[in-house]
């Protein structure tokens, strides 16, 4: 959508240097224009009249110009001609006819009046910028500014301002476009000038459009229309709001597109003056009511409503002259006969469209060799024709050869490009395989320093222990060998345990191994580890979970943390009197806590670094257990807590997200 009127949004305010006046002022001014000598100021009187039915009255405006410009020459006033000339000008830029536009504006320059001149310099850069000719556009903006800057006329600076952040709008250089469009309308909000200040809030807003920055485009959009509501003004008021529906279309609100563009027609008030504005809010109707219909292909009155305003707009179109808005025109009606079965007339449509895009082409070649022939008739002799033929020729084979070498240094190019990619992609595969190969090295060796640190003790245990047996068993009493029978007994239990606890904490480190959450219940926790620990005498262990609270997580997971946790409190307690183990469970902010604390020698943060640091390979006692824990509480998104002091027991706190 926005490439169809893309044009449309790139022109500039055609009043470029009108002011918004009150009808009785005018009316006061053709009131005494019958009374006035032919002079001077009659052919002031005339500019001011022309250039105010620019946009509201055409045959007016062209009829008091026209006025103007005779009796100046009459007068035979150079100053008179050149602003009549401009007047004459700006009347044929309103109406898009460039080429009569920038005649009527070279002769405007024909004067000493620096202000003439500055005018005109910035109304063509405005016809260059319209047809994209942009860089003859910069030079006759900057031209004009030198003139406003040494002249210290601010209005014109803002303007010229305004009009070089539209060029490089067209040039899709937008970034250069803001800068220009917002330094101008910080001068016409200096200024007071609301009107010019509405005219840079739209463009700029265009800007915003063609950046897809949508919201930042309706923003401005309706900055403008509070201004433009403000000055009167219904020939912007008109614009604006077919900008604001272009901006909904973008959008996809397709009700709020129908609603501006209607606003938008009824403030042009169906002036003929202001076709191009009410052929696009007819054209943007007709593609808004397709859309909508779209969806419901069924609804007759849809598509009836986009095929009326399609016509309309095809209609003014014509009218215009707007052979490139007819190729949007025709294509958007193919699709309503397709909406509507009608195979017949949507071909019909679709070969209407092409034979526009046809026209366009023979007229723009047709335009071009014209220019030439021109200039050919102008400049050279038949010889010379001939000569230039030649030239020609050989400057046409020069570039073939210019862009089959471009080309294939592009091919070449893009082979390298090619050959470069792959390699990079190699390379960061190989890059990933290596951190994975370092990552497995470091699990390995991890795992083999705690096999080494906890399970040599417990085996070392039963060596020594068979050793006395084979050797010596007189030594031992009665009493010893069933002391040490049950030690190596309980350290062959703890084997069990940590070798069961080694095997998940390696499943855990292998690769797609999740944990399996479910609902658990935290009495059955407390169960599991009251069973586990049941031959434990010396140690009292006891569970508080008045809630009866639910967690859910991995119960494999939780259990084995719960174990170890256990496991290093009833070690901690070995020299300790009346030793005590309390598990609690409890609620808290919508959040699960279970504790274990104990009434042992407690110690010092950095005794439990193990919990923390994945470097650390040693924990206390049993590096196992606390390795274990922090790598299974991680899996299971569980935080641990440690609250210790010497002498004032441990409490280690597992808060659940």
């Amino acid at each position: 959508m926005k490439c169809r009127f893309y044009v449309w949004m790139l022109l500039l305010p055609f009043l470029a240097f009108g002011q918004k006046v009150d009808q009785s002022w005018v009316d006061s001014l053709l009131h005494a224009l019958p009374k006035m000598k032919d002079d001077t100021a009659k052919v002031n009187q005339l500019n001011k009249i022309t250039l105010h039915y620019i946009d509201t009255d055409s045959t007016k405006s062209f009829h008091y110009a026209t006025k103007g410009l005779e009796l100046s020459k009459k007068l035979k006033w150079k100053e008179g001609i050149s602003n009549s000339n401009f007047c004459l000008g700006t009347f044929y830029d309103a109406h898009l006819k460039y080429d009569k536009a920038l005649a009527y504006f070279n002769q405007a320059l024909q004067t000493e009046n620096q202000g003439i001149i500055s005018k005109s310099l910035q109304s063509i850069s405005v016809i260059y910028t319209n047809v994209s000719n942009y860089s003859k556009a910069i030079d006759y903006c900057f031209r004009a500014l030198k003139i406003d800057e040494a002249s210290g006329n601010k209005i014109g600076i803002a303007k010229i301002t305004a009009n070089l952040g539209s060029i490089y709008y067209g040039m899709k250089d937008y970034d250069k476009a803001l800068r220009y469009l917002n330094k101008s309308a910080k001068m016409y909000e200096a200024i007071g000038n609301i009107n010019e200040l509405a005219w840079v809030y739209r463009n700029t807003a265009a800007v915003y459009n063609s950046l897809d920055q949508l919201q930042k485009a309706l923003f401005y959009y309706k900055k403008a229309d509070a201004l433009s509501k403000k000055s009167k003004n219904k020939a912007l008021q008109a614009r604006i709001l077919s900008g604001i529906a272009l901006v909904y279309y973008n959008l996809e609100d397709y009700e709020k597109a129908i609603d501006n563009s209607r606003l938008s027609l009824k403030a042009t008030n169906h002036r003929t003056e202001d076709l191009q504005t009410i052929a696009f809010c007819r054209g943007l109707l007709g593609d808004s009511y397709i859309e909508k219909a779209k969806s419901n292909p069924n609804n007759k009155i849809l598509l009836d409503s986009a095929l009326f305003n399609l016509n309309e707009a095809i209609k003014f179109h014509k009218q215009l002259n707007c052979t490139r808005d007819l190729v949007y025109d025709f294509t958007s009606l193919t699709k309503i006969h397709k909406l509507k079965g009608d195979y017949k007339r949507a071909l019909i449509s679709y070969e209407t469209s092409t034979l526009y895009k046809d026209s366009i082409f023979n007229s723009n070649n047709k335009e071009t060799i014209q220019n030439l022939e021109d200039k050919r008739a102008i400049e050279l002799r038949d010889n010379q024709i001939k000569i230039s033929k030649l030239q020609l020729e050989s400057k046409e084979k020069q570039k073939q050869y210019l862009i089959l070498g471009l080309l294939l240094l592009g091919i070449i190019g893009g082979l390298l490009w090619y050959q470069n990619r792959n390699r990079r992609k190699t390379n960061l595969k190989l890059q990933a395989l290596n951190k994975d190969l370092d990552q497995s090295n470091k699990v390995k060796t991890r795992m083999l320093g705690i096999l080494n640190h906890d399970l040599r003790s417990p085996v070392n245990s039963f060596i020594h222990f068979i050793q006395f047996q084979k050797h010596s068993p007189d030594i031992l009493d009665a009493e010893t060998k069933e002391r040490i029978e049950n030690d190596t007994i309980h350290s062959a239990k703890n084997l069990l345990n940590a070798m069961e606890d080694i095997l998940l904490w390696t499943k855990n480190q292998m690769e797609n191994f999740e944990p399996e959450p479910k609902t658990v219940s935290v009495n059955s926790l407390f169960d599991d580890t009251r069973n586990h620990f049941e031959s434990e005498e010396k140690v009292k262990i006891t569970f508080e979970n008045s809630g009866n609270i639910q967690i859910y997580t991995d119960e494999n997971y939780l259990k084995t943390i719960i174990r170890n946790l256990t496991g290093n409190a009833i070690k901690a307690l070995n020299q300790v009197q009346n030793p005590t183990i309390i598990w609690k469970a409890w609620e808290e902010n919508n959040q699960t806590f279970l504790s274990i604390t104990d009434n042992g020698p407690g110690g010092t943060q950095g005794k439990f670094k193990a919990l923390y640091d994945e470097t650390e390979v040693v924990g206390i006692q049993s590096g196992l257990g606390l390795h274990l824990i922090r790598d299974l509480a991680k899996a299971i998104h569980c935080e641990i807590l440690v609250k210790t002091k010497p002498n004032q027991g441990t409490s280690f706190i597992l808060k659940f997200k």
